[in-house]
């Protein structure tokens, strides 16, 4: 059972921590369009945009792991004030600083300031009761924030260029300071046997890490995908007016799938609906990878978008109902990073090797794939050592 989560299930904390985890994640979220912005506004290569989104998310990999070790230890909310400062900063700098070198290094520590406010939001979520109707409300307002990006971000850019896009994330990370005061300070205590508490069921120690590396694989195909299907569409033919409809339009399908993502862990728990969803991700990909055209891009978008914070919600939920202190929580934005880090710059290599698009979603296709393979190995040991764990909902 958890203990000392009241504070958690409070509505100005559960608030706190869903604003301070989107407002961390929206550089990501809004990638597709900051990624073009770089490319049509500078005249980077589609290498150098691939290596630019890698700094974004890098930088939060990195922040991530420090906040993993301090997020039990230390006041929340200097952790988040700090992220807040550094983003702001950042995101003013690169405003300012145009050359590819000055942007690397300022991309960085926007990034690893957005990745402190991510990690600690996500934590503070892990100590509430019904982790499975809070992340998907947290996933409902991710996918708000994305379709206000991807409205708003082209807009900005006809009229400023990237630093508009630049600027609305440091203005948004001040606002977010207005939710600082209803953040739970302190972590809850950690209840379950992730790390052989008496008072649960025994978990293997390890069993978090391979979470952690199923979150990984999926987040090779979510960085290798995300950062290049707006460019994957122009590489097509397709128009960008049309390109920005579709991708716009499939929010709708993602704000499906948090309600879907509730209401099949009622009936089913989480573990069935997180596998079957990767191998359905899995197989969307192979689709795109046969070509693109104007249906297989509306198909793919709609199936994609579904099935990503479909399966977001579950990854986190599983790892909430393993450990609530929220520390092996705090590191899926590191799992993520690391990925993201590495799929733009894999797929920028691979575009730069004239390799093509497909190739992209066939990288992106073998990422889920391997996120399906370890979260049947990861419910075969729940459905052994912890069975209230497997079927939790």
């Amino acid at each position: 059972m958890k203990n000392n989560t009241a504070e958690f299930d409070t509505a100005k904390a559960i608030t706190a921590a869903i604003v301070f985890s989107f407002i961390g994640n929206a550089v990501f979220m809004g990638m597709p369009m900051l990624v073009g912005a770089l490319s049509d506004n500078l005249g980077f290569t589609e290498q150098q945009v691939g290596w630019l989104a890698s700094a974004d998310l890098g930088g939060m990999c990195a922040s991530s792991i420090l906040t993993s070790l301090l997020v039990a230890r230390v006041n929340r909310r200097y952790l988040v004030a700090l992220g807040v400062v550094i983003a702001v900063l950042a995101n003013y700098a690169a405003s300012l600083f145009h050359d590819f070198e000055s942007l690397v290094s300022l991309r960085v520590l926007a990034g690893f300031g957005s990745g402190i406010c991510y990690a600690t939001g996500v934590a503070s979520l892990a100590g509430s009761h019904n982790t499975g109707r809070n992340f998907s409300i947290l996933m409902f307002a991710l996918v708000a924030i994305n379709a206000l990006e991807l409205y708003s971000f082209p807009i900005l850019s006809a009229h400023w260029g990237v630093n508009g896009i630049f600027l609305a994330f440091a203005g948004s990370f001040i606002l977010a300071l207005c939710f600082i005061g209803w953040l739970p300070a302190r972590a809850a205590e950690q209840s379950l046997a992730a790390v052989g508490d008496k008072q649960g069921p025994v978990v293997p120690v390890y069993l978090p890490w391979l979470c952690l590396l199923a979150v990984a694989c999926f987040y090779i195909t979510i960085g290798s995908y995300w950062s290049f299907i707006e460019r994957a569409g122009v590489d097509a033919g397709l128009s960008d007016s049309f390109i920005a409809n579709v991708l716009t339009a499939g929010t709708v399908c993602t704000l499906l799938g948090c309600f879907a993502a509730t209401a099949l862990s009622t009936r089913l728990g989480q573990s069935k609906p997180l596998i079957a969803a990767l191998l359905g991700m899995t197989l969307t990909l192979l689709m795109l990878a046969t070509g693109i055209n104007a249906l297989s891009y509306i198909a793919g978008t709609m199936l994609f978008n579904f099935m990503w914070l479909f399966t977001d919600i579950y990854q986190l939920g599983t790892l909430s109902n393993i450990d609530h202190s929220g520390r092996y929580v705090a590191l899926v934005p590191a799992a993520q990073g690391f990925a993201q880090t590495l799929g733009p710059s894999m797929a920028g290599g691979m575009l730069a090797a004239n390799m093509g698009y497909g190739s992209v979603m066939i990288m992106g296709a073998l990422g889920s794939f391997a996120a399906f393979i370890l979260y049947l190995l990861v419910y075969s040991i729940l459905k052994r050592s912890a069975p209230a764990i497997a079927n939790a909902q």
